[in-house]
């Protein structure tokens, strides 16, 4: 049966639909439905009885819950987070009991009005969701004893989550406007965004989902959405599973676009986890070649050790990128990790170091080194996800704990060994000479070329399928990269310069904190996403000007043959990766100069084609 409650007056004022408040947050019910009251005194009630969640340590809103479990948010005034606490004063702390018409807090209403602050109270239903009815009094005015919201909950709520509501209400905005939890079929990140495959993109409501507090902005790409969070899109993805359990879906997902597209999407939802951590041990590397600079004894046990960290991540990727790959193929991963492990045996590796040749049942067999190699893997475990769908449905129910991965093992020996395993090695090798030949002949051409375009590398999320393809090709082949890295030099600190420029020229309270904190961001650890989708795509001409300072960046880069040493993002922390481990300066300082060049390029053209921040007024 279905539970009825009541939500009564939260201040004394006139009532007011929530599409009138001057907050698209709130007029755009991105957080919920609800009411609001414009006050004419200072002072706010408990609508109901209940407890109180929490209190906002800038002290200008509150969330509650009630007996019955409705969540609310009474969020005092528009924009009053920027005071910081002052005139305002919560009357309760958090687990605090309240009964109906308890004053829970009071504030300055004269001082509010005349500092220029909006002072209208939204009310918010925190779980909407869970309601099939919220009806809004037709009453002009109210007080404490008014009825203000008659709900009424589903027979069957969609979720119970007796969790925190201020801390979710970024993922909860997140799903209704992707038109809910039933129309996700597949969620996955990387370093700064969320992937989602959709079974329906109509239902999408893109408008909205691009104005959620937290999120930086959309992409279509290789065919899926991905929103842009940033630094925390783990702890985001992590709350999406821990609230609407996505991962469970068995729901077959449906590949969308042209081939190259649905192989850089599989491709980049392989990679992506690992990403992070080879970068942590290139800069690991970086960090050692300060260290033999400094006069560490590259015998030490502390310098072997070291060296081994930096190194495991690559000697053992086709373990790392099997239990990606079983993931992103649905297939058992245990039986993905046999054949990483298989490609990484001493044996096997000892064929591949002695040459000659080798042969399974007399069946040819490549003797490759599949160490630090990345195709070989992902081939040979996406045949995996097909033959074992094939021993599901012919290895009988009463034999399937012991035959089910016999027969695996048995059928994907010689198609790992024999085709997969050699046939992803050749495909890398190739690779690798078109990027050799094109460095023989037109090197300049190529490295103009990436760097120009690395902003479109970045929006389209083609960098992270690129990325550690082009890297390791470059590092196995030549020992450092000239192409991909180096265009990135560009990129991260041309988001440094753009956000320095805005946060310099804008008169925007709001844009300038938000530009200090971006700039910030970009230089220290060459995170770009933050002002890329939250200052240059937002204010159109700063894009302008990033494309600007990526092709000086790629002019200087070209002529200069810049170098990279080690797999890190360009940043001041990252610096060590421009350091010849031959003890030489040369190319660090020629790297100094194109990063200054960048700087100033860009902040110059920023500067110069200006930018209208008026979209920033009504954001807070």
């Amino acid at each position: 049966m279905s539970e009825k409650e009541q939500i009564h007056g939260i201040t004394q004022g006139e009532i007011v639909p929530l599409s009138e408040v001057k907050d698209p947050i709130f007029s755009e019910e991105m957080m919920g439905k609800g009411v609001a009251m414009k006050p004419n005194l200072g002072e706010v009630y408990a609508p109901f009885d209940g407890v109180v969640v929490s209190v906002f340590p800038t002290k200008h809103a509150i969330t509650l819950k009630s007996d019955l479990g409705c969540e609310v948010l009474i969020h005092v005034g528009i924009d009053t987070v920027n005071l910081n606490g002052e005139l305002l004063e919560p009357l309760v702390s958090e687990n605090d009991r309240v009964k109906t018409g308890d004053q829970i807090m009071r504030f300055d209403l004269a001082q509010i009005k005349e500092r220029g602050y909006d002072s209208v109270i939204p009310l918010v239903i925190l779980n909407t969701p869970d309601y099939k009815t919220i009806e809004v009094t037709d009453e002009e005015n109210g007080d404490r004893e008014t009825l203000l919201l008659d709900i009424e909950k589903a027979e069957i709520p969609i979720e119970k989550k007796e969790m925190n509501s201020k801390e979710y209400n970024l993922e909860h905005a997140i799903i209704r406007t992707l038109g809910g939890k039933d129309n996700i079929v597949s969620l996955g990140h990387c370093a700064t965004r969320l992937r989602i495959n959709l079974k329906d993109e109509s239902a999408v409501d893109e408008g909205k989902l691009e104005k959620v507090p937290g999120v930086l902005g959309i992409v279509k790409s290789m065919g899926g959405l991905q929103i842009v969070i940033g630094n925390t899109v783990n702890q985001v993805y992590d709350n999406i599973q821990k609230l609407y359990n996505i991962e469970s879906s068995t729901e077959e997902m449906k590949e969308k676009g042209s081939v190259p597209n649905r192989i850089l999407n599989v491709l980049s939802d392989i990679l992506s986890p690992a990403v992070p951590l080879i970068m942590a041990s290139g800069f690991i590397s970086a960090i050692l070649v300060i260290m033999t600079r400094l006069g560490m004894d590259q015998e030490s046990s502390t310098y072997v050790i070291l060296n081994g960290a930096a190194n495991v991540v690559f000697y053992f990727l086709p373990m790392m990128l099997a239990y990606t790959a079983s993931k992103r193929f649905k297939c058992n991963t245990i039986y993905a990790l046999f054949l990483g492990g298989l490609f990484l045996h001493p044996n096997i590796l000892g064929f591949a170091q002695k040459g000659g040749t080798m042969d399974l049942f007399y069946l040819p067999v490549t003797a490759v080194d599949y160490s630090s190699s990345l195709l070989p893997i992902i081939l040979s475990v996406w045949v995996l996800s097909y033959v074992e769908k094939l021993a599901d449905n012919y290895v009988p129910d009463a034999a399937k704990y012991v035959f089910k991965p016999f027969a695996i093992v048995v059928i994907m020996l010689p198609i790992a060994l024999c085709i997969t395993g050699p046939a992803g090695f050749l495909l890398g090798e190739g690779i690798g000479s078109i990027l050799t030949l094109i460095y023989s002949h037109a090197s300049w051409l190529a490295i103009l070329l990436v760097a120009s375009f690395a902003p479109l590398l970045v929006m389209t999320g083609m960098h992270i399928a690129l990325t550690p393809i082009i890297i390791l090709t470059n590092f196995e082949n030549l020992g450092y990269d000239n192409m991909l890295l180096i265009a990135f030099i560009g990129m991260n600190f041309s988001q440094f310069a753009v956000a320095l420029a805005v946060m310099f020229k804008t008169k925007k309270r709001n844009l300038k904190q938000l530009a200090a904190s971006c700039a910030i961001t970009a230089f220290l650890s060459g995170i770009t996403e933050p002002t890329l989708y939250g200052i240059s795509v937002k204010l159109k001409k700063p894009f302008y000007a990033t494309f600007i300072g990526c092709i000086a960046n790629g002019i200087f880069c070209a002529i200069a043959n810049v170098k990279v040493f080690s797999f890190a993002p360009p940043s001041f922390f990252t610096l060590p990766i421009f350091m010849n481990p031959d003890g030489s300066n040369t190319n660090f300082m020629l790297a100094l100069c194109t990063i200054g060049i960048t700087i100033i390029v860009t902040f110059v053209a920023t500067w110069v084609l200006g930018f209208d921040d008026s979209i920033f007024e009504t954001e807070g």
